[in-house]
């Protein structure tokens, strides 16, 4: 091969790679092109988010944080225009200045460290008028590839109504912990699963625990234990219906001292009526049930002292009776002796059946009622008491309707005081007719009713839910109220619940009333 034919193959050979080296440069500068479009398309959509964005957003770039951009949110908070745009940030905004933005700006710029704030407060100018809100912020430094940081990206939120809101919520919470550590009464809050979320100073200093000792406890070790069965039956059924509670019970002091104590639980609910925690005030009543001790005691003991003596009135009463029917009849006699006498014996009656109230009163309020269960014909007691009480009272027209006949296991003599209570009070309550009619029929479900019912002043709907209550008395229209101590109904209602049975009324103003009660039929 000539020399020139080797000169033609070497420029052949440079032209050709020549010409690769323009086709790869045309398809890099191709790629490039397609890269810069791409990239200037993804920047517009960066643009577009970070202008349509809620967030308040702007880029501060170098020491003097001139404003790269800024979107449309957080000029409306700085009250400025798109003029801001390359503008140092605190010749816009001169009076955060001295409100600690510098310094985060700086941590950021100069330390390179990350800044971040919630609802951080901040007074800025708004039309010329400075106003305060509360925004949470976050300061990142913006780096190039050697790592050299160039500004500041800002990203924050006016939380201005929800700070607000919140304060409101810790001022509301802060005074009701001031109220509820003001008060005499001890006031926990537990959750819906009955565990201690809050408790005021005065539960604190009378059971000498600590706040955390409190937190997240289900403490019913602290009732006396006579108590915490009881309370805890209560509180799981009132707890479970979402009810009020209401209870007395013992709870023991830090000297290990136990104390009564009003117990009140009322439960609170979401806006779907769902039981979210419940709050109880436990008021001490140690010193009322002392004194009702007191009471108690003294009442017993006058009773029991008023008893004797009144007993042998009677029996005196009883004597002078029988030796005046052996003598001279009253028609010889100018003075109605005897019938004083007999009104004597039936004052004198009265006056035991009262001192025995009271007694039994005492016996029931310090649990001392005791039951002589016994299997009788309850027909046939009736009978009897019906005829006693025919007996005595001449005026008294006294029916007796038998639709049953059963046996029951009870306290006889308690049976029949309830019985013969219920007649008194027919007959008391019915100052214009002597007529009381009794039934004895069946309850089903196992039970036996006594009715008596009476054709007097009736009681009135709201008085027929107290009448069974302690020395409740009803008001009648000629007089205001009707003698006795109001006890006879309560210690009845007390008589019959130890028998397992139920009392109760059904009543009219003007027409009368109906008590029942019921008993088990002979259930040993």
């Amino acid at each position: 091969m000539s020399p020139d034919q080797r000169r033609i193959e070497e420029l052949e050979r440079k032209l050709n790679e020549r010409t690769k080296e323009v086709e790869q440069l045309q398809a890099n500068a191709s790629y490039l092109e397609r890269e810069n479009l791409k990239l200037k398309e993804e920047n517009q959509q960066y643009k577009g988010v970070i202008f349509s964005s809620a967030s308040l957003i702007t880029y501060l770039k170098g020491p003097e944080y001139i404003i790269e951009f800024a979107n449309e949110p957080i000029r409306n908070v700085w009250g400025k225009g798109d003029q801001v745009v390359g503008k140092p940030l605190f010749e816009v905004i001169p009076e955060v200045r001295e409100q600690g933005i510098e310094d985060y700006l700086n941590q950021a710029f100069y330390k390179g460290e990350p800044f971040h704030a919630q609802s951080l407060p901040v007074e800025h100018n708004v039309n010329g008028e400075l106003i305060k809100s509360y925004f949470d912020f976050s300061y990142m430094p913006q780096r190039n590839d050697d790592g050299e940081i160039l500004g500041i990206g800002v990203i924050a939120l006016d939380v201005t109504s929800q700070a607000l809101l919140h304060e409101k919520i810790r001022n509301s919470e802060r005074q009701f912990r001031e109220l509820v550590n003001f008060m005499p009464h001890k006031i926990t809050v537990v959750n819906s699963e009955g565990k201690g979320i809050f408790c005021n100073q005065n539960w604190l200093d009378y059971t000498g625990k600590s706040f955390m000792e409190f937190i997240g406890q289900t403490d019913f070790e602290m009732f006396h234990p006579d108590d915490r069965k009881k309370v805890s039956s209560e509180a799981k059924n009132c707890f479970f219906k979402g009810e009020i509670l209401d209870i007395e019970a013992r709870i023991e002091d830090k000297n290990g001292d136990y104390k009564w104590h009003l117990i009140k639980a009322t439960p609170i609910k979401d806006g779907e009526e769902q039981v979210t925690s419940w709050i109880t005030s436990s008021t001490e009543i140690q010193k009322i049930k002392e004194d009702e001790k007191r009471k108690e005691d003294f009442l017993k003991l006058v009773s029991h002292e008023l008893k004797t003596p009144v007993t042998s009135i009677k029996g005196y009463v009883q004597l002078l009776l029988a030796t005046l029917s052996k003598k001279a009849n009253e028609e010889n006699n100018p003075l109605p002796v005897k019938t004083y006498l007999h009104r004597m014996e039936n004052q004198v009656e009265r006056l035991i059946r009262l001192i025995s109230e009271m007694l039994d009163l005492s016996r029931i309020e310090q649990n001392e009622l005791e039951l002589r269960y016994e299997k009788f014909n309850l027909n046939k007691h009736v009978e009897e008491i019906v005829q006693d009480l025919t007996c005595s009272s001449i005026n008294l027209d006294l029916k007796l309707s038998h639709d049953f006949n059963c046996e029951v296991y009870a306290d006889k003599d308690r049976i029949g005081q309830v019985i013969i209570n219920f007649v008194n009070n027919a007959l008391k309550y019915s100052p214009d007719s002597n007529k009381v009619e009794i039934s004895v029929y069946d309850h089903k479900d196992g039970q036996v009713a006594i009715s008596v019912k009476d054709f007097g002043i009736g009681i009135a709907k709201k008085e027929q839910d107290q009448i069974f209550k302690k020395f409740y008395r009803i008001s009648g229209n000629k007089d205001d109220t009707y003698a006795g101590f109001g006890i006879g109904l309560y210690l009845s209602n007390e008589i019959i619940e130890r028998h397992q049975g139920k009392i109760y009324v059904k009543s009219e103003k003007g027409k009368g009333s109906k008590f029942t009660f019921t008993l088990p039929i002979n259930q040993n």
